[in-house]
């Protein structure tokens, strides 16, 4: 079941995870709803690791591009610069089976 909250941005970070050094990017905490929480569950992270086998180097490329690519949309829906500018912005947050499926930056309301 698919439910939809407004909310906010608690945490944004870009960089590798703390306990997962081999994955990089975006990580999110969000707020919203009675005070309910959850993270993005790696869901903008990716494999940098030299052991890492992709199929092909284009394709490790084009995933490394999306990273990129993600967070210059979010920057920009935010009308912000840098990541932790992102904390603050009013979200709308979508959960599916009690788990983060996606956000959305408000931008109506910016």
């Amino acid at each position: 079941m698919e439910q939809k909250y407004l909310g906010k941005i608690v945490k944004a970070e870009f960089g590798t995870h703390r306990d997962r050094p081999f994955l990089m990017g975006l990580q999110f905490e969000f707020r919203f709803g009675d005070n309910s929480g959850v993270t993005c569950g790696g869901r903008h992270l990716i494999n940098i690791s030299n052991e890492c086998k992709w199929d092909s180097e284009e394709e490790k490329n084009l995933a490394y591009q999306r990273v990129l690519k993600d967070l210059a949309f979010i920057l920009k829906e935010a009308k912000v610069n840098i990541v932790s500018e992102l904390v603050g912005k009013p979200i709308e947050i979508t959960i599916e089976n009690q788990m983060y499926k996606e956000f959305r930056i408000l931008t109506e309301v910016l």
